[in-house]
């Protein structure tokens, strides 16, 4: 409602014959920061703003009329008056923020009116703020309102300035009246689109790595939209006005105010550090006001994580009361547009279903949130049914909560419940996150309760830890509707419930000192017992939950046509049954983690390491390898050539025989008679390149075939190539075969296209791949042409240490070498030129897998990091590299390359002779 008139003594500008306006003004900010860092809260800064800016304001008013003689103070005391709106009418004012006036005025005011206006509006301007103004009539404020939703909002926080307070109360009666009265539920319907228009322009959750503090979800604008509604459907000007009537329940009073106040003073914060309006909380600012707040770093939790938690604690909060809140408002106007109610039915003797919404009788709610197993079955029911639970029956099951115990939901009752919920079909996620908003699913798994808001401070996750978890099992459901082989496989797993419950509690190890997959399989024998599993399921829970990163570590990192790789992972998952919620869980996870980064070739990945290990752990033997396996493949190659009578099938089965079984089995036909019709074409000194794109991927494929004798380094001055023109490699199979026939395949993005590049960009860089591996450019002259990347500004605050492993065990031929590195462009070409110098030949890679931290950790204990790429190599004679002090150096080389690339501080590395490549 519009807030009344204000009397109170205009603020005295500080002390001093030479003190100006200005200068007062900025000694005012500076001592707001002082009593900022001094500990004083948020709205104690606002208050005292804006009772500063108010005696400006007045006295300046009062000045104009003096000085424009009698005629004018009659018209200013009695015909006009100055009105503060927005976030100065309510006095919210943070250090920085614009300010908005209106300047009301009659007719009877005559010419004085746009005088002491102007008086007042230039002062400000000149003072350094930013004003939104204008000058209206009474008439003129009614009519606008009813155009604009901004305008209308605006002077429904109007406050009295200066000038006539009866002008003032005239309009306060006749707005109240003619507008704010009227129309409420269209009014809340606009507001919420509004809104709605605001996450999707400022981020749709409220998990945002860097949030706006005032137009994110969750933010200020939450707050100032459950006010707005309060104001226009009970006409309660306050929060405090809404609980003394109890249109607010306690508990969500004190976590709206709470979160109010934080906010508050957080956004100051940010003003006066930048000296400016400033509501983007930055991963620098995160840093800053978490030390400000006193969060210290812990062995397993930064300070600065522990204060995006509260952060995120208090918008979720704000987020989910307005909501509940306004959803009551609607459904009061829905009553009103609908007084004949319709007539519900019971159902199992507790719930009243009434179109596509249930609720419970007041009469039977006590004995209901006394029940756990009946408070399961109405979320079982709403799954089931696809309903919607009552507004207000959620708000009394959330405040009933935390008076009881977790115990009094552990029984085979409830247990049979909630394993229902969880086998679906459908509605799995929707249901888990409406137990959660209720803090109903953290009694089932009282684990929840501590993760509530808990975020990982780093680029790869983009939401808190339960959020994450609850948003992998919806993303398990959607992939289960996709028609391709995950979704197959989601449809052939036949114990759901285990399924989503592992991924449910796959990340709730997070947060302490311990590796967080052992403390979730802690947890997931703990859920186990109290949801009384048996010991088959209580194996299946647990693995799926201590074993989580295993399938992405091994289809991301490995060679899964390795007997070595592939024969001890089968051990481990054991069953088909396993390997199939092994599969759903591992892509469900990385869909969670943030938009996009589950990638079409992440999926190809995990389905081949999928494809592998099956054959295996049903017991059959692999056929791959086998004679009839490799005649029909030379049938469908066969039928792929256009002119199968130049080709004979001898022919062709002696080329297969000459590759290795991870290309026979990982390329399609159609390409392999691309690749053999190069191969048949070449001749010495040729360089041949065949490209395509693979549409159900989004790459570009780019295969060169040559021999092996037309230039050292072919991989690492190809990747130094497909750099320079820009594109990102994402896979490389590195092929020589006895003959001497290299043919080496780089799959690749393109980042100057959304979608299938132009077919003379494909060639292109096919011709600048051949103009390097012929000697015809160097890559020194092809990158200071093209300049798309170069170490001046490799750079950055986020900087992670270069880790260099090697693992001569995982494979009984090849050496590998993993490399972890802040992910950069041209990071590939200084990774392969340095093992080109080390001489070592490269025969398969993968690359720029970008892992989450959960996997890196899991395999080491050093920091975080953003990608790894993975070599398997050998010296030049084509054997493992065994010396413990070569292998130092190639570490030592590897890691000095890229740190110089990069201008981070070098040490120089080991010098040994390195040889000559093959």
């Amino acid at each position: 409602m519009i807030l009344t008139p204000d009397h109170g003594s205009s603020a005295e500008l500080l002390p001093g014959a030479e003190t100006t306006p200005v200068s007062a003004l900025a000694e005012h900010r500076q001592g707001l920061k002082h009593r900022l860092l001094d500990g004083a809260t948020g709205a104690e800064l606002m208050a005292a703003l804006t009772e500063f800016v108010d005696g400006l304001v007045r006295d300046r008013y009062r000045s104009a009329m003096k000085q424009a003689g009698e005629g004018a103070q009659v018209a200013g005391s009695q015909h006009c008056c100055l009105i503060a709106l927005g976030g100065y009418g309510l006095r919210e004012l943070a250090p920085y923020s614009d300010i908005d006036i209106m300047f009301l005025y009659s007719e009877e005011a005559g010419e004085a009116a746009p005088i002491l206006f102007r008086e007042v509006l230039h002062h400000l301007w000149d003072l350094g703020f930013q004003v939104g103004h204008s000058m209206r009539t009474i008439q003129d404020c009614i009519e606008l309102a009813g155009e604009d939703l901004s305008i209308r909002t605006a002077m429904m926080t109007a406050r009295f300035l200066a000038g006539s307070p009866n002008l003032f109360q005239k309009f306060h009666r006749l707005y109240a009246k003619e507008v704010i009265g009227r129309g409420v539920g269209r009014f809340i319907e606009q507001k919420m689109e509004e809104r709605q228009r605001e996450y999707v322009k400022f981020g749709q959750t409220i998990y945002l790595l860097e949030p706006n503090l005032k137009k994110s979800k969750g933010g200020l604008r939450d707050f100032h939209l459950l006010r707005w509604v309060g104001m226009a459907r009970f006409l309660a000007p306050t929060l405090q006005d809404l609980a003394d009537r109890s249109l607010l329940s306690r508990q969500d009073f004190l976590s709206v105010t709470e979160a109010r106040d934080f906010l508050w003073r957080v956004r100051a914060y940010l003003h006066v550090e930048a000296g400016m309006a400033q509501e983007i909380l930055s991963f620098d600012e995160q840093v800053r006001i978490s030390s400000l707040y006193g969060f210290e770093d812990r062995p397993h939790l930064l300070g600065v994580e522990q204060f995006m938690q509260q952060y995120y604690r208090h918008t979720i909060g704000l987020h989910e009361t307005m909501l509940r809140f306004v959803d009551r408002c609607q459904a009061i106007s829905a009553k009103r547009r609908s007084p004949r109610a319709q007539q519900g039915n019971m159902v199992d003797g507790y719930f009243v279903v009434t179109g596509r919404h249930v609720t419970v009788p007041s009469e039977l709610r006590a004995r209901m949130l006394d029940s756990p197993d009946v408070l399961l079955r109405l979320f079982d029911m709403a799954r089931s049914r696809r309903l919607k639970i009552e507004t207000d029956l959620v708000d009394e099951i959330h405040s009933h909560m935390d008076s009881v115990s977790s115990e009094a939901f552990r029984t085979p009752e409830v247990s049979r419940v909630f394993l229902k919920i969880l086998a679906g079909p459908e509605g799995v996620a929707a249901t888990l996150e409406a137990m959660h908003r209720a803090h109903l699913l953290e009694k089932l798994i009282p684990v929840f309760a501590t993760l509530r808001g808990l975020m990982q401070f780093n680029q790869y996750h983009k939401y808190t830890v339960d959020v994450h978890t609850l948003l992998a099992v919806a993303k398990a459901e959607a992939l289960g509707l996709e028609s391709g082989a995950i979704g197959e496989v989601y449809q052939e797993i036949r114990r759901k419930d285990l399924l989503h419950l592992a991924i449910l509690l796959h990340d709730l190890g997070k947060g302490r000192k311990e590796d967080h997959c052992e403390v979730g399989k802690v947890i997931a024998e703990e859920t186990a017992a109290r949801l009384g599993l048996d010991e088959q399921e209580t194996s299946i829970l647990v693995f799926l939950v201590h074993k989580h990163l295993l399938m992405a570590n091994t289809a991301f990192r490995r060679d899964p046509y390795d007997q070595k790789v592939l024969l001890p992972f089968a051990e481990e998952v054991g069953t088909p049954e396993v390997l199939r919620k092994l599969l759903v869980l591992t892509a469900a996870d990385i869909a969670a983690v943030g938009p996009g980064v589950l990638t079409k070739w992440k999926e190809s990945l995990l389905t081949q390491l999928y494809r592998r290990t099956l054959p295996v752990v049903l017991g059959e033997q692999d056929q791959m390898v086998g004679p009839e396996c490799i005649k029909e493949l030379v049938s469908e190659v066969a039928c792929e050539f256009t002119d199968a009578e130049t080709v004979g099938l001898d022919w062709i089965e002696s080329q297969l025989s000459q590759f290795p079984l991870r290309y026979l089995h990982g390329t399609p036909p159609k390409r392999i008679a691309a690749h053999l019709g190069a191969i048949g074409r070449l001749q010495a000194g040729d360089v041949l390149v065949e490209e395509t794109y693979n549409e159900e991927l989004g790459m570009c494929e780019y295969t060169v075939i040559t021999h092996d004798n037309i230039t050292p380094g072919i991989f690492s001055k190809m990747a130094g190539a497909m750099a320079s023109e820009g594109l990102d490699i994402l896979d490389a199979q590195i092929i020589t075969r006895d003959d001497g026939i290299v043919v080496n395949t780089f799959q690749a993005t393109d980042p100057d296209y959304v979608g299938i590049p132009p077919e003379d960009r494909r060639a292109s860089v096919g011709e600048t791949i051949i103009r390097v591996l012929k000697g015809e450019e160097t890559l020194d002259q092809l990158m200071r042409r093209k300049v798309r990347f170069s170490t001046a500004h490799q750079s950055s605050d986020t900087h992670h240490a270069t880790e260099v492993e090697i693992d001569n065990g995982i494979c009984d031929r090849l050496t590998v070498i993993d490399v972890f590195a802040d992910d950069t462009q041209g990071l590939l070409y200084v990774i392969t030129h340095a093992i080109f110098e080390l001489g070592l030949s490269v025969h398969a890679a993968r690359i720029s897998t970008r892992l989450d931290d959960d996997i890196q950790q899991s395999l080491r204990t050093v920091g975080r990091h953003q990608v790894v790429d993975v070599f398997y190599v050998t010296d030049r004679d084509g054997a493992k590299i065994e010396d413990r002090a070569r292998l130092d150096v190639i570490r030592s080389t590897i890691r000095h390359d890229i740190d110089r690339f990069m201008g981070h501080p070098v040490d120089a590395p080991e010098g040994v002779s390195a040889g000559t490549p093959s």
